[in-house]
This record gives C-alpha cells, structure tokens and sequence, in this order.
C-alpha cells in the first residue's frame, strides 16, 4: 500500500470514529431523556397537536432515520470489485442522506418558526417576515443542491477505492461550494431567529409569562452558540478538507441540531416551570396551541423535578 492509499485510510478511519461517536451519542441522548418524554409527552393532556408531532417527527424521525445512515457508513464487506459493481445501492443510500437531512433541517426549522411565533404573541408580521426568509433560504439551498449535483455529474470523479467497510465516496471541490452555500443558508436561518429572541426578550414589552422568557432566551442562546460552532466546523470541512473528509460535520450537525431542539421543546414541558408559576395559568396560555402546548399545573412527578442543564 503507498503512502496515497496510506492517507486515504487515514481520512475514513476519521470519518468512521467521528460517524460512530455521534450515532451513539444520538442513542444515548435518547436513552437519558426517554423518563421526560414519557412524563412530559405520552402522559399529559395536549392541547395543541401540531407541536406534539413535532417534536415526535424530529425525535423518532432522527433515531430511525439514521438507520441507513449508519448502514451506509459501516456496511461491512470484502474489499473487493464486486463491492464496487454495487455503486447503484451505495448511490441510493447517499441520496437518501441528503434527502433525510434536508426533511430534518425543515422539521427543526418550523419548531424555532413556531417558538419564535409564540414568543411574540402570534404577531402575524412576524410569521410573515419569518416565512419570505425560510423561503428564500429553501430557494437558496435547493438551488446550491441542484448545482453540487450538476457539477459531480460534469466534472471527472475521483477514483473509488473498493472498501471493506463503508461505501464513501469523494467529495469534489465542485461540489464543495454548493454545499458550503447551503449550510451558510442554514446558519443565517439561526442567526434570524436568535436575533428575533434577543430582540423580544430584550425589549420593553415582553409577553405575559416573564418566568418563561428567560428559558425561551436561554435556550436559544445554547442552540445558536451550538449551532453556529457546529455549522462552522461543518463548513471549514468543505472548504479546507480533503476528498474523504469534506463534509465530515455533515451528520454530527444534524443529529446535534435534532438532539438540542428536542431537549428546548422537553424544557418548554417542564413541570418544575408550571410549579413557579404559582398556578397563574395566564402566564403560560399565550403559547398554547402554538409550541409549548400545555403545561399542567400538577405536582411533578418525583422523576422528573431535575432541571436540564
């Protein structure tokens, strides 16, 4: 073996740890907050629907829709031609990850519409200003997709090497530049709707239900500061990485932007929330129906008293 095929091995044996690191961490998160779920979801009245289902489309969609993720990156086999005649199945499972990612992307994207849309009291301007920009930015990394496309069919494909573990394929600086257009679309997406909640939160008028903007903004203040940390390593990737490593962030960012949007709708439930609020069920009516639903004011159940930190 020489040292290019040396260097190679090197750049997917990264790859590999970094891939079997997050699918376990996405398990393990699971695991820690399924008692929540169960108290906060599957056992309380909901009033509103749509964000109940949200919040089990990106749980559950996540957890079972990286299965032919995980597939992909670990399907064990001779490294052998035969492997590589198979390039149909391995073409199809990574058509299959960017369609996943995107749907996900979209799913998180209206939970922060709708939490942002509660937060200034169903302002229906705001909605407005919020649905031109998420448009826009859909048009922009749909259009940036539809290029990194057209370029990896053009330009000449690097040689795939025949693997015995994973079918990975190179990623091209063509198609580096319409996927860094994409994730920095993404980013302005979360910049948009950090600013919406520092505006609000520092603003005079604030909503009924002052004990509940503080979470609201300390909750986006940790998704963003994640969020932009995540999708900066992701986008140093495309621009600085090799062929076998651009992209390297490409499912971390989505399993971590899954894993945190799901721990601010457990928060927005949480009983302790409903306790401080002393029973002045107005304080929590103006996001009914909206994202935070309903928050019962019984007394919390003995497992479930821990704050999130």
């Amino acid at each position: 073996m020489d040292t290019a095929e040396l260097e190679v091995q090197a750049q997917l044996a990264l790859f590999c740890y970094l891939e079997a690191a997050q699918f376990t961490l996405l398990f393990y998160d699971y695991l820690l907050t399924l008692d929540w779920e169960i108290s906060r979801y599957w056992r309380r009245r909901i009033n509103g629907t749509i964000p109940a289902v949200l919040f089990f489309a990106n749980r559950y969609g996540t957890l079972l829709g990286n299965v032919p993720v995980v597939l992909m990156n670990f399907w064990t086999a001779p490294a052998s031609p035969s492997k590589s005649q198979v390039r149909a199945i391995c073409a199809a499972l990574d058509f299959y990850h960017e369609t996943f990612i995107i749907t996900i992307q979209t799913i998180i994207g209206v939970m922060l519409i709708l939490r942002t849309y509660a937060l200034y009291e169903r302002n229906s301007r705001i909605l407005g200003f919020m649905f031109v920009f998420s448009a826009s930015i859909i048009c922009i990394g749909v259009g940036s997709t539809i290029y990194t496309n057209h370029k990896a069919h053009a330009a000449d494909q690097e040689s795939v090497l025949p693997l015995s573990i994973g079918c990975v394929s190179p990623v091209t600086q063509a198609e580096s530049k319409g996927l860094i257009i994409a994730w920095s679309a993404m980013g302005l997406f979360d910049c948009m709707v950090f600013s919406l909640t520092l505006y609000k939160t520092l603003s005079r008028r604030r909503p009924k239900g002052l004990n509940l903007v503080p979470l609201l903004m300390r909750d986006g203040c940790i998704y963003f500061g994640v969020m932009v940390i995540s999708n900066l390593c992701n986008i140093l990737t495309f621009a600085l990485g090799t062929p076998y490593t651009r992209g390297l962030f490409n499912t971390t960012t989505n399993v971590i932007s899954s894993l945190m949007i799901s721990r601010l709708m457990l928060n927005i439930r949480d009983p302790a929330l409903a306790k401080d609020l002393n029973g002045d069920s107005s304080a929590v009516q103006w996001g009914v129906g909206v994202f935070s639903t309903y928050l019962e004011s019984m007394p919390p159940r003995r497992d479930v008293t821990a704050e999130l930190v």
